[in-house]
């Protein structure tokens, strides 16, 4: 049994953990509705506008190292390997790669939710040709920004679109290697519909890749209610216990979407050493791959 000031500082780690992956959650959604447009002119639902809104405000700050972003950043210390990885352990990548920074060549990406584009590039930097979709018109203006400005050497690897996944689908059946919705679930309402329309886009054989926020009482009391309403560090109703799903939840859909689940990781923000970190846990967030059979 834990002594009590062991106690307290596990609770404090969970609960500080949670603080910065709440930062992260509330700099970067993707909501998936129905009557959701990207076109110049056309309405979105309430509620995805405000989150559209919300994150039109963050874009200036998105490729701050130090800034609000900078856990984000730190995210694809972990995520980028874990994608990696997963795509090379299904022998579809060219085995004389397999150590170079060309790993991922000829390799068809999709990001939902890309936002203003950090894990899109870092993808497009071991070769991948990637698409980064999102709703929101001022990311995907920073995103494309930052390309031309800053990351010209993959120009030809990069393709960012203001759209949302259902749209995107209907024309691109069976259509990429590998999916990633990082840190995006967690905004979904009706998740089922979403990763359909994820896992439409995908070939058979190819992989879809998640991160996102247990559903735990650990992560409602630090990452929604001291985040959000005590510490002001996430804006205040950013998520929502309703939102959240655990690990056994969205293998559930991804197994009636013919997706099996070959790999679920735990992980965690070190607050001493200011990184995100694996752990033998999926109490704060997980990473899912799932293979498409079908």
């Amino acid at each position: 049994m834990l002594c009590p000031l062991l106690k307290i500082q596990r609770h404090l780690l969970i609960g500080t953990s949670h603080l910065q992956f709440a930062q992260i959650t509330a700099n970067k959604t993707y909501t998936s509705t129905a009557n959701g447009q990207t076109q110049r002119g056309q309405t979105h639902s309430a509620s995805t506008q405000k989150e559209i809104d919300h994150h039109a405000n963050l874009s200036a700050n998105w490729w701050n190292l130090n800034g609000p972003m900078q856990s984000l950043h730190k995210l694809n210390e972990l995520r980028v390997p874990f994608i990696r990885d997963g795509i090379v352990a299904r022998g579809n990548v060219d085995a004389a790669l397999v150590n170079t920074t060309k790993v991922l060549q000829n390799q068809s990406i999709l990001e939902v939710g890309c936002g203003g584009g950090i894990l899109t590039e870092a993808l497009a930097r071991l070769s991948a040709n990637v698409t980064g979709v999102d709703l929101g018109e001022d990311v995907i203006k920073t995103a494309r920004e930052h390309l031309e400005n800053h990351s010209t050497d993959l120009k030809n690897n990069v393709n960012y679109k203001i759209e949302p996944i259902e749209v995107h689908a209907k024309t691109n059946l069976n259509h990429y290697d590998a999916v990633v919705c990082s840190e995006v679930l967690e905004h979904i309402d009706d998740k089922a519909g979403f990763l359909t329309h994820c896992v439409q886009t995908l070939k058979p054989g190819g992989s879809i890749f998640i991160t996102t926020m247990n559903k735990t009482i650990p992560l409602w009391i630090g990452g929604i209610f001291l985040a959000e309403y005590v510490f002001g560090i996430a804006p205040k109703n950013t998520h929502h216990w309703e939102k959240l799903a655990t690990p056994l939840d969205v293998q559930r859909i991804l197994s009636a979407l013919n997706c099996q689940t070959v790999l679920t990781n735990g992980f965690t923000y070190d607050v001493i050493r200011r990184r995100w970190r694996w752990i033998n846990s999926n109490i704060m967030c997980y990473a899912i791959q799932a293979v498409k059979t079908e």
